[in-house]
């Protein structure tokens, strides 16, 4: 039957209608696809970031059980690794300790076998202490036999103790005579003058200040555990007296901080640190509100070393405290350090390889004694260890910073490019927020600076003597927990200035505070306090003898 052409439009249009109703669902059913696909890439993503925090947290847990369990030292020590210069003596020492068969030499697995710990020799007592000589004999009836035979002296036996006699104080009269011209008003009467002292009209003379600075700053001793101390010896001396004298003395030493600031800055380098205090109160601060963290930044290098306290650990106070400074600044690569390295500033960044070791260490404590796999920390680890090889070579060999650095370009320069492509390797197949990602980007993102110590052997391969002389402050704070106001740790800050250099320059803190403290009240010139530092102040203070030094 033939089809009209109203019926084959309508056909048409039905067709139509049931074509767009197809692309409908077929594009609502791509828009579900395209919405679970979404869905699932949304849910692979959270379980990627999931599974990286669990292994985050696997690797911090596994490293915070090997750091209260485990050894703390960052040695890395492989017994397949050998030294970079002495092979050959290594291997003659490894054989030492070994047993050979007499007749077949072969070695021979002595099992069940251990030596004896041997005991080390005693070191003599110092010969500079005073010594009291008390002689024992035999009485005369234990010398004669009953036969009537006698015993005869042939010689003796010679021992020593250690006698300690408490401390001894005394105290100073100081009479001054006064004197005029009989039946002579108009001259009026003179007294003889008292000689400078650096705390006037007060009890406490040099020797005394210098004890108190020594116990707190030194042996860490807090004021109040010294207040007890005297007690006991019948001498009140309240802790807030001793606190004054010690704000006093600490403000009139900044010439002598001053002076040893200008011989720092004379080396090509020099290294900073910082570490927090607690500071009760400061006057910058409100009322309600003044307890606060301040940071006692350490600048420092074989010259000497400073330290200073700033409220705030911003990147302004190492910029005010270098601003003349010019030459390599070696950090820990803290951002706030980032403002002394702008164009133009004469100063270079140099990186700390001891904290890229610190971070391959980590992820070696925290796989365990039983992984037997060598992973990149371990190779990196081997290749770090030729680095600090290198640097022992240099200093066993007292080597000139010329030689230093022939050494480094030499031997240090290949082994550089070693860890570099080893990092870059390591790089893209390690997960960025575990341990060892962690470590390969520290090493990465600060590669430049770890490599600017081969330019000049002033250089030390690490900022570790910054972190020494951090540690005496973090030990005494661990004592006395906090300072009383922000002016008591600025006296603090030069008190550790000048105890620390003394230790520096071998002298001994007591006897050079007391050289200081008898001798600042008349400091005028910058000479006068130039001598007052370590540096020269070694020629007329005793040093520290070692124990079997006469």
């Amino acid at each position: 039957m033939p089809v009209n052409a109203s019926e084959t439009n309508q056909i048409h249009t039905d067709i139509q209608s049931v074509l767009h109703a197809q692309e409908e669902k077929i594009e609502a059913l791509n828009n579900f696809i395209k919405d679970k696909d979404a869905a699932i890439k949304d849910k692979d993503a959270a379980i990627k970031d999931k599974d990286a925090l669990i292994f985050y947290l696997q690797d911090a847990l596994k490293l915070a059980n090997a750091r209260k369990y485990g050894r703390s030292s960052e040695r890395y020590s492989d017994p397949n690794q050998t030294s970079l210069f002495d092979e050959a003596e290594l291997e003659a020492q490894a054989e030492e300790g070994r047993t050979f068969d007499n007749d077949t030499g072969e070695e021979v697995d002595v099992k069940g076998h251990k030596r004896k710990p041997t005991r080390g020799k005693r070191k003599p007592l110092p010969s500079y202490l005073p010594r009291e000589t008390i002689e024992h004999r035999l009485p005369e009836s234990a010398l004669v036999l009953p036969n009537g035979d006698r015993y005869v002296e042939i010689g003796f036996e010679k021992s020593e103790q250690l006698k300690v006699i408490p401390a001894s104080v005394k105290v100073i009269e100081h009479i001054r005579y006064k004197y005029a011209v009989k039946n002579k008003e108009e001259f009026g009467v003179v007294i003889a003058p008292m000689p400078t002292q650096i705390i006037p009209k007060s009890i406490a003379s040099s020797s005394l200040l210098a004890h108190i600075a020594q116990a707190k700053f030194c042996h860490h001793l807090p004021l109040y555990r010294q207040e007890a101390i005297w007690q006991s010896l019948d001498i009140e001396i309240k802790r807030s007296s001793m606190s004054r004298w010690m704000l006093i003395v600490g403000n009139k030493v900044q010439r002598i901080v001053d002076e040893i600031k200008e011989q720092i800055f004379l080396l090509p380098y020099i290294q900073a640190d910082e570490t927090p205090v607690t500071v009760l109160k400061d006057a910058n601060k409100k009322p309600e509100n003044s307890s606060h963290k301040g940071y006692m930044w350490v600048y420092c290098n074989t010259a000497g070393s400073i330290y200073t306290y700033k409220p705030s650990r911003e990147g302004i106070h190492p910029e005010e405290q270098l601003d003349e400074f010019q030459g390599y600044v070696q950090t820990d690569a803290y951002a706030g350090y980032n403002g002394l390295f702008l164009k133009g500033s004469g100063r270079i960044s140099v990186g700390c390889w001891a904290h890229v070791r610190r971070k391959f260490m980590d992820v070696i404590k925290a796989q365990g004694k039983k992984s037997n796999k060598l992973g990149y920390a371990d190779i990196i680890m081997k290749k770090i260890q030729q680095l600090y090889e290198i640097e022992r070579a240099a200093k066993e060999a007292e080597s000139t910073p010329k030689n230093t650095k022939a050494l480094r370009q030499k031997h240090a320069l290949p082994v550089l490019t070693e860890i570099k492509k080893l990092l870059d390797e390591a790089s893209p197949k390690t997960t960025p927020k575990g341990l060892l990602g962690k470590a390969v980007n520290y090493a990465l993102n600060n590669w430049h600076t770890l490599t600017v110590y081969t330019e000049d052997g002033h250089i030390p391969i690490d900022n570790n003597a910054a972190e020494r002389q951090v540690k005496p402050f973090v030990i005494g704070r661990k004592n006395w927990l906090f300072s009383g106001n922000a002016e008591g740790a600025k006296a603090s800050a030069n008190l550790f200035t000048l105890i620390e250099n003394a230790k520096i320059y071998n002298l001994k803190p007591f006897e050079y505070l007391r050289f200081v403290f008898d001798r600042v009240g008349d400091a005028e010139t910058d000479r006068d306090f130039e001598a007052l530092t370590p540096k020269y102040a070694s020629f007329c203070v005793p040093k520290i003898k070692p124990p079997n030094s006469s």
